[in-house]
């Protein structure tokens, strides 16, 4: 078991405690007068000043300077640190909750919580920004940010959550799910062994999943794209472009046109990126509705616990004040038997 302080710097008030040592050096001692009669005999002389160097009534010094340590450590706020309050403090928690979703309900992650609010506004970071500097006036042994959201995809991203500090945990908990599907129509060009055919896939974009499924592959009589080269050239562009195309060239919605003719780059990889520029299939909309459970996992993050949480309680401050008392008591008994 340990002990630390609320206040350490009332620890500077026990300078204070000279002032009893001081009160016990200065003070005098009254003489009583007491009539005897052969005192008519003794020739007057003039009284020495005598000062005294030695401390008296030491156990009542000794209660004073105790009585005086022991009100400037209740004023420090000392705190007994055992087992069960390290764990009580390990498990304060201040929760802000974003509601990127409004209709979520929080009031389990609020009950949960020492100190909890929620937060929401029209753009996702604005509200993650009024969390962090909410969070920032707390002194919990831990901070979190809780974000309600559907997370569909474009809505959330890992700039929404830039401004916060590394001490502040991030958890995404999906508040509902989509449940729109949509279909799509995609075609490639791809060579087979019995040839060059244009394959037309559907897409099934579910809230969370992808399925691809081939409807139908149609031959093709002649190549759409050419590859010009020199005659020495010739024959390695054409073994270039059969390379790419046994790979697959996705085409875009409205279908190849009309014929390509490109110049030979020099290599497969050049001749591939240059067909796919000049094609320019947009991914659009290919993508499901709602980011993936990995995806929401990369944002999220878990912030260590501090190896020295920070009292939240008064501390021990009412044991030494009722310790102060006693003490008052006995500098009081101590003063009435000297």
């Amino acid at each position: 078991m340990g002990i630390t302080f609320l206040q350490p710097w009332a620890w500077l008030l026990a300078a204070t405690v000279a002032l009893p040592i001081a009160v016990h050096l200065l003070a005098r001692n009254r003489s009583r007068r007491m009539p005897f009669p052969t005192l008519r005999f003794l020739e007057v002389t003039k009284l020495s000043a005598v000062s005294r160097q030695t401390l008296q009534d030491v156990p009542l010094l000794a209660v004073r300077i105790a009585l005086v340590l022991a009100a400037v450590a209740a004023l420090a706020g000392p705190v007994f640190v055992t087992p069960a309050r390290e764990a009580a403090w390990a498990g304060r928690v201040a929760r802000a909750v974003v509601l990127d979703d409004r209709t979520a309900p929080p009031e389990d992650e609020l009950r949960s919580a020492a100190a909890g609010a929620t937060f929401a506004r029209t753009h996702l970071r604005d509200a993650v920004g009024d969390a962090v500097r909410w969070l920032g006036v707390q002194r919990p042994a831990a901070k979190e940010i809780v974000v309600f959201s559907a997370f569909r995809r474009g809505t959330v991203s890992a700039g929404d959550f830039v401004d916060v500090p590394d001490d502040v945990s991030v958890r995404l908990i999906r508040s509902s799910d989509a449940t729109s599907v949509r279909e799509r129509e995609i075609s490639r060009l791809q060579l087979r062994d019995e040839g060059l055919v244009r394959v037309t896939e559907r897409l099934t974009l579910g809230p969370t999943t992808t399925e691809v499924r081939e409807i139908r592959a149609e031959r093709l009589d002649e190549p759409p794209i050419t590859v010009r080269a020199t005659p020495g050239e010739q024959l390695r562009a054409d073994g270039a472009l059969r390379a790419v195309l046994r790979r697959g060239l996705r085409l875009p919605p409205a279908g190849l046109l009309e014929p390509i003719a490109i110049e030979w780059p020099g290599d497969v990889s050049r001749l591939a990126a240059q067909l796919e520029s000049r094609l320019s299939a947009p991914l659009a909309g290919w993508e499901p509705e709602l980011m993936s459970d990995a995806e929401l996992a990369g944002l999220a993050r878990q912030a260590p616990r501090p190896s020295e949480p920070s009292p939240e309680d008064m501390g021990d401050r009412r044991t030494i004040w009722l310790v102060v008392l006693v003490l008052l008591c006995a500098e009081w008994w101590a003063r009435g038997t000297r």
